[in-house]
């Protein structure tokens, strides 16, 4: 795995962290008024995800992939009925429920991904 391979996973994992962390994109979204928080971090997967193009250079395993893949695309069929735009955009960031499904979402792939590395039956020592 290559440094710009390594750092597009790391992206990967942030981004689902900032798209499950609502106070952090309440307080991203008062230091920027002028932006929209909830399509800035969704593009930003867009640009970084890439429908999952060179996953399979960063090393990733199949079942990695596949939760990056359902993520995408159960993110993709929710981002059609998500709004352009809102005038009160923290009440929106708050209340949405598309967008609270699309950060749980966020949490749950989070957690799923962790589990991978958790092994089955650890071992345990007497000391």
């Amino acid at each position: 795995m290559n440094t710009v391979d390594t750092r597009r996973w790391g992206k990967l994992l942030d981004i689902l962290a900032q798209l499950s962390d609502i106070e952090r994109q309440l307080v991203t979204q008062a230091e920027q008024p002028g932006s929209f928080i909830p399509d800035e971090l969704l593009d930003y997967w867009y640009h970084t995800y890439r429908s999952g193009r060179g996953l399979d250079r960063v090393g990733l395993s199949d079942e990695v992939q596949a939760i990056l893949m359902d993520f995408d695309m159960t993110v993709m069929d929710l981002i059609e009925i998500l709004p352009e735009d809102t005038d009160d955009k923290a009440h929106y960031i708050r209340n949405d429920e598309v967008w609270r499904a699309i950060r749980e979402l966020a949490d749950m792939t989070l957690t799923r991904i962790a589990l991978l590395g958790i092994p089955q039956e650890p071992t345990f020592s007497a000391n």
